[in-house]
Formats: C-alpha cells, structure tokens, sequence
C-alpha cells in the first residue's frame, strides 16, 4: 500500500524564508527613517556635547597630567613624596590657546609661591590659629586687587592654609615640595599643549563670520518678503530680531579675539598660513550692517504697529522698500558667497535710489522712511567696503 505523499522539507522551509523575509523587509522598512532621524539626532547631541576642539584639550591634559606624574617620581630628594601635585599642575594647564594658558600658568605659580611664604610667615609668627587665618584672609583680599595677579591670587590662601595644615615638623619642605611639583605639572602642561597640535580657530572663525552674514541676509529676505504681504503683518518676530543679532556679533567679536591669541606662540604658525586681518576687517562691517539693521527694523516696526512712534506708509512706498531689501539681502548673499558682488551693488543702489526718489517725492514725506533709505545706503556701502577689503571676494 502506497504511503500518503508528505510535503517536501525543504521547498516548506524555503517558503517560511521568503515569507519571514519579507516580514523582517516590512519591519525594517517602517522603522529605518525613525532609526535614522534619531540616530542623526543623538549625533548631533554628542557633537554639541563634546565637539573636537574639546575632546583634544582633554587627550592632551591627560597626556600632561600623566607625563608629569612619571616625571615627579623621578625627581630627587624628598620631591617624589609630593608627585601627586605634578598631575594636579598639569590639570590646571587647560585652556583655548597656548597663550592663555601659560599665562594662567604663570599667574598660579607666582600665587601658589605667594600663598606658601605666606603661610611659613604665619608659622613664625607663632599667633593662635584665629589670628593666623584672619591674616591670611586680609593679605588674600588685598592681592585680589593686584591686577597683575589676576587668577593668581585666589591660590593664595589654599596654599598658605596648606601649608599651616599639612606641613607639620618640615614646613619648608611641604612647600617647596608641593610648590615645587605643582609647577612642574603646570609646565609639562603647557609644554605638552604648545607642542601637541595647539588649536588654531582662524579657519572656524571665518566660517562662522560668513555663516552670520548668509543669516542676515536670509533676515533681511524674509523681512522684504512679509513687506510684500498684508500689512501690518501676522508675523512680529522679524521685529525683535535686533538683540539677537546685536548678541551674535559679540560672539563672534570675541572669537576673533580668542582666535589672534590662539596664533601667539604657537608652533602651528609656522606652516599655517591665515590673514586673520580680513576676519577683523569682516567683523567690523558686519557690526556695522548689523548697527544700522536694527534703525531699519525700528523703523518697518513703526510703519507697521506705530510702535515705538508712528510712521504711516503707502502701498507702493511699502513695495519699493521691499524691493530695496530684497536687493539688499542680494548683496549680502554675494558677500558672503563670493559671488558677482558688484552687479548686486549696482542693483541693491538702484532700487534704494527708486524708494529715495518716491520719499522726497510724496507731498508728506515721512522721516522714518528716510531714515530707511539712510541705512540701506549705509549698508551697502559697507558691503562694498568689506568685499574690497577681502582679497578672496
């Protein structure tokens, strides 16, 4: 008798392949952009948490920190019983720029020697511990209005506290062996952050200064665009935009500022080749695009709610001024990408000409709207200073 025929193995496994198959592509395809956008997310977060320049700051304490506990050992005398302060130098020799940092340097040790004398006086003084602290307490006070001693001074009073505390039968010794080893680790500090790839952010300022100037055009087109509108506008954010910028220019003030020290005794310079003198030249037309952005802003505002003073304005004078930002915003988009900057001036002059000429031709002319046209000049013509100061434009 014939056996009844079973179904083949094999052909029923690969059919429940394919089908889980195509159940783990269903699956994967539903949750591949949800795993993307928040693994681009968590990126972003870590990079914002920890960008490079940081991570390589620490890298190089550590390598300081450690190089300097093996060279504290190593000393003569009693001077290896205080190597632990050698690492605890090397830390406090963390900074942004060679600079920087051997001048903080510079400032600790002559505060930490400051501190110890001070606290071996106190010894010899032989005064009840409440007078010795009041003393140090006043000297400590006292050098903090030193200029010179800057972050220095406020090292004094730990080290002179120490020093009372922890110096016992050989006070002598504690200090120059603490005093001694903490600025050995400082130095190693220093050293290991001049030699080991010190941070440069010339190229970094730039890039941010040309990013803050495709920001402000993007502003201005987007305000030239809500003048086009009803009017008054549903949108008021356009309006408090001038302490956002004002703030932004700070910024950027100040990293240039950290970027010209971060090239003083720095061995990078040597290959590294950046006129930082058109970043300084750039910051100095973008404070001032910005300066009179905020009068252009002021002013729009007043056409608008009449706040902070009423300025009434025609349809067309409305359009014509649109027109002239949206030139405006044109030229700047040049600037900042080194494009065709003098067609955009020629245009950006003559649309400003067109409102001007409108303006003084109205029976009532309105001061606030010249004023506009005032500063729309004023920032084109810092515009054209700033692409003739750029070798690069």
């Amino acid at each position: 008798m014939d056996r009844p025929q079973e179904p083949p193995e094999p052909a029923a496994r690969a059919d429940d392949s394919s089908a889980s198959g195509d159940r783990a592509r269903r699956v994967i395809g539903s949750i591949t952009p949800q795993a993307k956008e928040g693994a681009k997310v968590a990126k972003s977060e870590v990079k914002r948490a920890l960008p490079l320049y940081r991570v390589a700051i620490a890298v190089r304490t550590a390598l300081a920190a450690m190089l300097a506990w093996l060279i504290g050992n190593q000393m003569g005398g009693e001077l290896p019983n205080y190597a632990y302060a050698a690492p605890l130098g090397a830390f406090v020799a963390v900074g942004t720029t060679v600079f920087t940092i051997g001048r903080t340097a510079l400032q600790q040790v002559i505060g930490m020697t400051g501190g110890a004398a001070l606290g071996l006086l106190t010894i010899a003084l032989e005064w009840n511990g409440i007078l010795e602290i009041g003393l140090i307490g006043v000297v400590a006070v006292l050098l903090q209005g030193v200029p010179r001693f800057s972050q220095g001074a406020s090292v004094v009073p730990v080290v002179a506290v120490l020093v009372i505390l922890f110096g016992g039968a050989n006070p002598d010794g504690y200090a120059i062996g603490y005093v001694g080893q903490f600025a050995l680790g400082m130095g190693v500090g220093v050293a290991v952050n001049a030699l080991v790839l010190p941070a440069l952010y010339d190229r970094e300022t730039r890039r941010e200064i040309r990013a803050a100037v495709a920001d402000l055009a993007a502003r201005v087109d987007v305000l030239a665009e809500t003048m086009r509108g009803d009017w008054p506008p549903e949108r008021e954010d356009w309006a408090g935009w001038g302490p956002e910028l004002q703030a932004e220019v700070d910024r950027l003030d100040h990293q240039v500022v950290e970027a010209r020290e971060a090239r003083r005794f720095n061995v990078r310079m040597l290959w590294h080749r950046h006129d930082l003198d058109v970043d300084e030249r750039a910051m100095t037309a973008l404070r001032a695009v910005v300066h009179r952005m905020e009068d252009v802003l002021s002013a729009v505002a007043s056409t608008a709610w009449e706040r902070p003073v009423g300025i009434s304005i025609e349809h067309d004078e409305r359009q014509l001024a649109a027109d002239a930002m949206g030139a405006l915003a044109a030229h700047m988009h040049a600037w900042h990408a080194r494009g065709d900057a003098p067609a955009a001036s020629a245009a950006s002059g003559e649309a400003i000409d067109a409102l001007y000429r409108r303006v003084i031709d109205a029976d009532e002319p309105q001061s606030g709207l010249a004023s506009v046209v005032f500063a729309l000049r004023a920032i084109r013509e810092r515009i054209d200073w700033a692409v003739s100061q750029d070798p690069e434009a």
